[in-house]
């Protein structure tokens, strides 16, 4: 696909540089990377047909709707002790129309005292709990997911997370929004959070809105200090080329050093994504994980065994067959990847991306899976 027009209509939409050719292949791609609402400013002046127009209107109202809907649910949250609102809104405020910033669901992360009472609130006031993981918990109300986080930073580094997750706990206030700079380090940790299970433009348009607004040249300090305590400096210099490069941010000195290579490897790898990964096919994304993880005995070992225990129902039976649930991964991922039309081919073309996208991940040095993540578990952070 030619990447130009949907640059082009989010310097537009955003920025109000320059003009914009339409056609279904951008409008689609916008869906895909959950960016559709952006355009709303300046979609009465676009050069596409009615119809175009009508269902374009239509997928905006829609999302307004929903954004409003969210903000009603979020501003009459049944919690009493403190807490934060992460992403979404937090986001949002960046933006010259924080209206048109889709929204997904409500993230908020209290103190970790707080946590079970935040919990207990909103199961009482009728939020029904569909996912309780070590990380956090998800509800669901009106239509309106909440996750509520126990760990927000995701890293491989235990004293990292504990540094940003208490970091955002010793910031939370009565506003329910944390200092810019704190803010920010939430926003390039989403884009790390979702990088490696595929992630879209909306991830990164977020981190380019508060580049904007809280990061010129002399504020750039301040932020590494915080950020480099993280070990996502790399990260946060090369998505900020890769805004100028593309999208129309206007240029900092403090990211003038990023390779611009590896800025245009990073996009590439973005639209291909979408949002959260939803371009992907499921066979590939597989193959590429299942690559990744061959690097080291070790962690091949764990994924098979992790995904055996998911996957081998008699697991859940019979206890003896679980030390074996490796074996059939196995032989499951053998035998889905060769019975697919041209796999050997298939099989050596996703070998190589698996490649790339590592080499990619080292060079922006960022967190894997496969180097084991951190698990906020019984008051410690530990690896996998």
């Amino acid at each position: 696909m030619n990447k130009e027009p949907i640059f082009d209509l989010i310097k537009l939409s955003l920025w109000g540089q320059g003009k914009a050719s339409i056609n279904q292949v951008v409008f689609d791609e916008m869906k895909l990377h959950a960016i559709s609402a952006l355009p709303a400013s300046c979609l009465p002046s676009l050069d596409i047909s009615p119809e175009m127009k009508r269902e374009w209107k239509a997928i905006i109202i829609q999302q307004i709707s929903f954004n409003t809907r969210c903000a009603y649910e979020q501003s009459k949250l049944p919690i009493s002790v403190p807490y934060v609102i992460l992403k979404g809104t937090s986001a949002a405020q960046y933006y010259p129309h924080p209206e048109y910033r889709t929204m997904g669901d409500i993230d908020i992360m209290t103190r970790r005292e707080d946590y079970d009472t935040a919990l207990k609130q909103l199961i009482d006031n009728g939020y029904r709990i569909v996912k309780d993981i070590y990380k956090e918990a998800t509800l669901v109300k009106n239509g309106i997911s909440i996750d509520i986080h126990r760990q927000f930073a995701s890293l491989n580094n235990p004293e990292q997370v504990k540094f940003l997750d208490d970091l955002i706990i010793d910031n939370i206030n009565p506003t329910h929004i944390l200092p810019d700079l704190i803010n920010g380090l939430t926003l390039i940790d989403h884009i790390n959070q979702h990088l490696e299970g595929g992630l879209g433009l909306r991830q990164i348009i977020d981190w380019m809105m508060f580049v904007d607004k809280c990061l010129p040249d002399d504020k750039w300090l301040e932020f590494y200090e915080l950020v480099k305590k993280t070990g996502l400096e790399r990260l946060a210099i090369v998505c900020t080329r890769m805004c100028e490069i593309y999208l129309g941010l206007p240029p900092r000195k403090w990211c003038a050093e990023a390779e611009p290579k590896l800025c245009e490897q990073l996009m590439e790898y973005v639209i291909a994504c979408g949002n959260f990964g939803n371009k992907k096919v499921h066979d590939t994304a597989t193959s590429e994980n299942i690559f990744a993880h061959i690097r080291t005995p070790k962690s091949f070992f764990s994924l098979l065994q992790k995904q055996g225990l998911t996957n081998w129902q008699a697991t859940k039976k019979h206890k003896s067959l679980r030390p074996f649930a490796w074996v059939y991964q196995l032989f499951r991922y053998t035998s889905r990847g060769l019975k697919r039309k041209s796999a050997i081919s298939k099989m050596k073309a996703e070998y190589s991306a698996a490649r790339k996208k590592t080499a990619m991940f080292e060079a922006l040095g960022v967190k894997t899976a496969v180097k084991g993540l951190v698990q906020y578990k019984d008051g410690k952070y530990v690896k996998e």
